[in-house]
C-alpha cells in the first residue's frame, strides 16, 4: 500500500460540510453536543454548513439523501468543494452507502464507529484525509490536548510523536490503519 495523497491543510475560511452518515440524532441533549461540536469548529475560522437532521427508521435519512451529503455536488455552489466532511455520529447505516460508488475527492473526512467504512472507502480510492477522530457530537467532549491535535493536524502544523509502551520489543514499519475493529472486520 502507498501513502495516500493528503489534502490540503485547512485555512480560516475553508467551509465544513455536516454529514448525517449513519444513526440519527435523537434528544435535546444529542443537538446541544452537535451544537457544542460546531462552535468548536467555527472557533478554528471554519465555516460550517449544517445538515438536514432527517430520520429514517433508525438512520439519519434514507441511503441516497446520505450519500449525497459524501459526494460533490456541482448544482449547489454552497455545497460543491468543502474542504472537511465531519460526520455527526456514528452507530450504524454508512456501510450500506458503499453500495453505490462515492465520488471521493481529496478532503478530510472525520469520524469514527461505523465512518470506518468509509474512512476505509476514501483510503482505497488512494486518498488521504481520513482521520479516524472525533465525530461532531464528541468533538466538545475531547479534552483540549485531543482537540488541539486534531486542529494541528487539519491546518498542517507538526504534530509531536504520541508516546506509549509496546506489548512487545522490536519495531514495526508499515501503514496503520485505525478503525472500529467490529465494522473492520465486516469489511474484510
Amino acid at each position: 500500500m502507498h501513502a495516500p495523497n493528503l489534502p490540503k491543510p485547512l485555512q480560516p475560511g475553508d467551509r465544513v460540510n455536516l454529514v448525517a452518515a449513519s444513526s440519527c440524532l435523537e434528544g435535546e441533549e444529542a443537538i446541544a453536543r452537535m451544537q457544542a461540536g460546531i462552535a468548536i469548529l467555527e472557533s478554528w475560522g471554519l465555516v460550517v454548513r449544517p445538515v438536514p437532521l432527517r430520520r429514517w427508521g433508525y438512520l439519519a435519512g434514507r441511503d441516497a439523501e446520505r450519500s449525497i451529503e459524501l459526494s460533490p455536488n456541482p448544482q449547489d455552489p454552497e455545497a460543491a468543494e468543502p474542504a472537511l466532511l465531519a460526520c455527526l455520529r456514528g452507530g450504524w447505516g454508512s456501510a450500506r452507502l458503499l453500495e453505490q460508488p462515492l465520488a471521493v475527492a481529496n478532503r478530510w473526512l472525520l469520524g469514527f464507529s461505523d465512518v470506518t467504512s468509509l474512512l476505509w472507502a476514501q483510503l482505497a480510492q488512494g486518498q488521504g484525509g481520513a482521520i479516524h477522530g472525533p465525530l461532531v457530537t464528541t468533538l466538545a467532549s475531547e479534552p483540549e490536548w485531543s482537540q488541539q491535535r486534531l486542529k494541528d493536524l487539519l491546518f498542517g502544523k507538526p504534530l509531536p510523536d504520541l508516546e506509549g509502551e509496546g506489548w512487545c520489543a522490536g519495531q514495526a514499519h508499515g501503514p496503520l490503519l485505525v478503525a472500529n475493529l467490529t465494522v473492520a472486520t465486516h469489511l474484510l
